[in-house]
């Protein structure tokens, strides 16, 4: 089998910010639960216990902004190759997705499963002054709803073969 693509460095930001949706699911979730205990008892809240359904919306709302964050990340995981072999011998790539945190899965695909590729420029310009340039690739499978996502700042250490086998026109 012959490695064509590995996401390198960009798989250790993509882990850490799993973490980071984990940690605040959880800090998230304290605090919703605490605003439906208190909202209101402190002075800034006005100094007195808010209605069940007040605390109630605010502490679901806080606890869901966390906990949606961290359910975003695991199926963008689901999604994000880790790592794409080839196995020219059984015409079939075998592709490394991200599970939540640690680990990973193996999926195998049969090359005539391919469908083929997109280039994402992933640019986002914001006048503030933040902007992000993470390209990516969608790589179309047949019998998947979503498109896979090839870091396009990931290692291909053959691109020829690279884009030969996943159909890419600028790997």
């Amino acid at each position: 089998m012959k490695l064509i693509y590995r996401a390198g460095r960009q798989l250790l930001k993509v882990r850490a910010i799993m973490l980071l949706a984990l940690v605040s699911a959880v800090v998230s979730t304290w605090y919703g639960w605490d605003l439906a205990q208190t909202y209101g008892i402190r002075p800034a809240d006005g100094g007195r216990l808010a209605s069940l359904p007040v605390r109630l919306a605010w502490g679901i709302s806080v606890a869901s902004l966390g906990i949606a964050f961290a359910v975003g990340m695991w199926a963008y995981g689901k999604l994000y190759a880790g790592s794409i072999r080839y196995d020219e011998a059984a015409g079939a790539l075998h592709v490394r997705t991200v599970e939540f945190i640690l680990g990973g899965r193996d999926l195998v695909y049969p090359l005539a499963a391919i469908e083929g590729s997109s280039w994402r420029e992933g640019r986002f310009d914001n006048p503030a002054g933040v902007s992000v340039d993470a390209p990516w690739i969608a790589l179309r499978v047949k019998g998947r709803r979503w498109p896979l996502i090839v870091d396009a700042q990931g290692e291909f250490p053959d691109r020829a073969l690279a884009a030969r086998v996943l159909g890419l026109g600028r790997p």
